[in-house]
């Protein structure tokens, strides 16, 4: 079970305690949660909140949410399943990866009628500024009209690639100042900065930051780092990372040989040179000279360099012209094999608007960030609202065979999750397990041996102790050792992620691989019901 189904568990299952009790439960749940949550107070910083938007679009703190469906009489709660919200036209485990995708959702009845409310999560901005004030500043700009151009094009590229609407210049400020544009402004903010200040440079001005925002944005130097591992004594060879040459991929080892001997110091490069490598040798290797690594690119063939690390050999190549006071000559027949890191003083004459990576204004991160999480009121209630529940018997028998089935099918190809999926059934169906009462940590110590005698690896027994956490999570809800069996055994068995889970795993062959798609997709699917029934139980 991830943070977003926790989320829908506590509220539910606070909503089916007595409505006399809910203070006191709001109570112990704040101490549960601790400190990084917040009940009370949406969007406060560095912690989650929690709380709900209810069609009038008002958002309310859990607190007050609930003091609102206190006056509203008779009140019924339960969990359901609308399915994926993922638009990408993935499966269903494979859309598990995202945010914003689970349809677990929160069902509640009054004798108004019945209401669903979905999970949404909202994050706060990744920068200081606001989409309001990045806009005036566009505004405020020399040729503003041609910045609402620019930044129209940055905004369309990058919306044609993530499967939102094109925006016209002259729709650029209202749609940076709705929901879906405050979000593209989180990912696109320093690409918009760049547009600006090339397009302004572009029309022969000066970009106009006044004072008052001036706090919003800083610059930074990428070779501070680099300065500072290069020493005092040695800052007058220091070569800046946008003058920096590289070789070309085509060049060969034997060009880059006849660059070094095209300096009148070429012997002081090479004696450079092999210091540089002989940092990276191993212990017993056979330390380079001047004389050996320069035979060894000069007679070894045109790859011979390719195993070296060329970035350090080029900047010894160039640092050391830099410390003589000169740039380095390069001879008309090897001008192709050495590029630029960053534009040349000419390029950047003929287009005014080439940015250096120390001249780009970058949007000052917000510090106090924060994750909601919002029980969003539908408008429409969905169709399949009424569907009748199935026996929570008959969904935890097929979940525990679909764990089966996914267990024998893992171990069959090696995978390590064998062992989750058999964990989750030695939760559910070992009577040495047991849950109710006070987890303190000498109980999750005796549980863990419990499995250690099971024969469970070590690695098994970390997930089972973290994974006990969302067991504790419901103590404030003084719920049933089967339930809370259930949720163990759903949380250790939600093996659907990103990288790293079993989404992530791969087959050599297409037989295999659609084997493990239907195995996946049936274990999902029992996965999502069994939690459901579990968390509308007692």
């Amino acid at each position: 079970m991830n943070l977003s189904d926790m989320a829908v568990a506590w509220v539910t299952s606070l909503l089916k305690m007595e409505r006399g009790r809910w203070p006191e439960i709001l109570t112990r749940l704040e101490t549960m949660l601790g400190e990084s949550w917040s009940l009370r107070r949406l969007a406060r910083p560095n912690t989650y909140s929690l709380g709900a938007r209810p069609r009038d679009g008002r958002e309310l703190p859990l607190a007050d949410w609930l003091e609102e469906l206190g006056k509203a009489g008779p009140l019924e709660a339960r969990a359901l399943d609308l399915g994926s919200l993922s638009m990408e036209g993935l499966p269903a485990h494979m859309a598990a990866a995202f945010a914003n995708t689970q349809g677990l959702a929160l069902e509640l009845r009054t004798r108004g009628g019945a209401s669903v409310f979905v999970l949404e999560t909202v994050f706060s901005r990744q920068s200081l500024i606001t989409p309001a004030q990045l806009v005036e500043i566009a505004l405020l700009q020399p040729h503003s009209e041609r910045v609402l151009e620019a930044w129209a094009r940055v905004i369309t590229e990058s919306n044609e690639l993530n499967g939102r609407p094109a925006v016209e210049a002259s729709q650029v400020v209202r749609y940076l100042s709705s929901r879906e544009g405050a979000q593209v402004l989180d990912f696109l903010g320093g690409d918009l900065m760049s547009a600006l200040q090339s397009t302004v440079r572009r029309e022969s001005a000066v970009e106009n930051i006044p004072e008052a925002y001036r706090s919003f944005f800083h610059t930074s130097d990428p070779d501070d780092f680099d300065r500072q591992m290069l020493g005092p004594d040695r800052q007058h060879e220091f070569v800046p990372s946008e003058e920096r040459l590289y070789l070309e991929r085509g060049a060969t080892a034997q060009d880059f040989v006849a660059l070094v001997e095209a300096q009148p110091f070429a012997r002081e490069i090479w004696e450079r040179i092999a210091r540089n490598l002989n940092q990276f040798l191993a212990e017993g290797e056979e330390p380079y000279t001047a004389e050996s690594i320069a035979a060894k690119l000069r007679n070894e063939g045109p790859e011979a360099h390719l195993g070296l690390p060329m970035g350090n050999l080029t900047q010894e190549w160039q640092g050391c012209c830099r410390a003589h006071g000169a740039d380095p000559i390069i001879p008309e027949a090897l001008r192709g094999c050495v590029r630029r890191s960053g534009p040349t003083p000419e390029e950047r004459e003929k287009d005014k608007g080439l940015l250096l990576e120390r001249e780009k204004l970058r949007l000052a991160p917000n510090t106090e960030g924060y994750q909601v999480y919002l029980f969003q009121e539908l408008g429409e209630l969905p169709p399949r609202l009424g569907s009748p529940a199935r026996p929570a018997a008959e969904l935890r028998q097929e979940f525990l065979a679909a764990l089966r089935e996914a267990e024998t099918f893992a171990e069959q190809q090696g995978s390590p999750f064998f062992e989750a999926f058999k964990l989750a059934r030695f939760v559910l169906e070992s009577g040495q397990v047991r849950l109710t009462g006070e987890l303190t940590p000498e109980r999750v110590d005796a549980l863990v041996a419990v499995l250690k005698a099971a024969g469970f690896s070590e690695r098994a027994r970390d997930v089972f102790g973290r994974k006990i956490n969302a067991v504790s999570d419901f103590e404030p809800f003084q719920p049933s050792e089967e339930k809370l069996r259930g949720v163990l055994a759903c949380s250790v068995a939600d093996v659907f992620g990103g990288m790293g889970s079993w989404n992530d795993e791969n087959f050599e062959t297409e037989e295999v691989h659609a084997r493990y798609e239907q195995v996946s997709a049936r274990l999902f699917s029992a996965l999502r019901a069994f939690t459901l029934t579990t968390l509308n139980a007692k």
